[in-house]
């Protein structure tokens, strides 16, 4: 149970640091647009997208203060923020599809949506699957959030520092890279520990068979299809 409470507790100083880099990075794309040019679609993914973290900094938060009972009641937020996370990807991936068309910039971001959401999917399951285990379900709520980081420094690198098209892959490559770092640090944090490896090295696992795809998918011709199917569907 130390190593638990070392993990959480410690955790909420660097899930702290998501909501901030968040605004930073969706501060030129998002906070100061003009209100008419953003789509409900927006405002419903992104409420559900920072409701989420904040959620993971006052748990993490709470565990460090050792208030378990209060931890325990505010965790039944995931059950609601999960659901909406999913089903607002959806509906937003739908909406930026039909506005960018099938243009190598549409295909290629409703790739990294349609793969982050499946490894989001995923390690929420986990987390909920072993929520009576909290070593193993503290590891996973804090992979949840891994799905958010592309979105987030992508905007940074893009807006501030790194003019090209999205499409090029080259801020691609420069996110996946620093998420890779991080996540392999945590799974040498919990071997050197205490050998552990039930958690975040499949995580790391998952989060490879979720980037892989999203570099080579403007290549396949029936992911143009699967996106054209996709984007008739009357969800936005």
């Amino acid at each position: 149970m130390s190593l638990t409470r070392s993990i959480f507790s410690k955790s909420v100083f660097f899930l702290a640091l998501v909501p901030l880099f968040a605004v930073w990075g969706f501060w030129v794309t998002y906070f100061t647009r003009p209100s008419e040019t953003v789509s409900f679609q927006e405002h419903f993914h992104g409420a559900a997208m920072f409701a989420w973290v904040l959620m993971l900094v006052l748990q993490s938060g709470l565990i460090r203060a050792n208030r378990r009972s209060i931890h325990r009641q505010t965790g039944k937020l995931a059950y609601l923020l999960g659901p909406w996370i999913v089903v607002s990807t959806v509906i937003l991936a739908n909406n930026k599809l039909n506005v960018r068309g099938l243009t190598p910039e549409g295909l290629y971001i409703f790739g990294l949506q349609f793969f982050i959401l499946i490894q989001f999917i995923v390690c929420y399951s986990m987390a909920i699957r072993f929520r009576k285990q909290p070593d193993v379900h503290a590891r996973w709520m804090i992979c949840t959030v891994f799905s958010m980081l592309d979105p987030i420094f992508a905007r940074v690198l893009l807006v501030n520092f790194i003019h090209v098209p999205i499409e090029t892959g080259i801020v691609q490559y420069m996110t996946y890279a620093f998420i890779n770092v991080i996540v392999l640090a945590l799974v040498f944090r919990d071997w050197k520990a205490g050998h552990r490896r039930d958690v975040f090295l499949p995580a790391f696992g998952l989060i490879l068979a979720t980037q892989i795809p999203t570099l080579l998918v403007l290549k396949i011709p029936a992911w143009t299809a699967f996106a054209s199917w996709f984007m008739r569907l009357p969800l936005s």
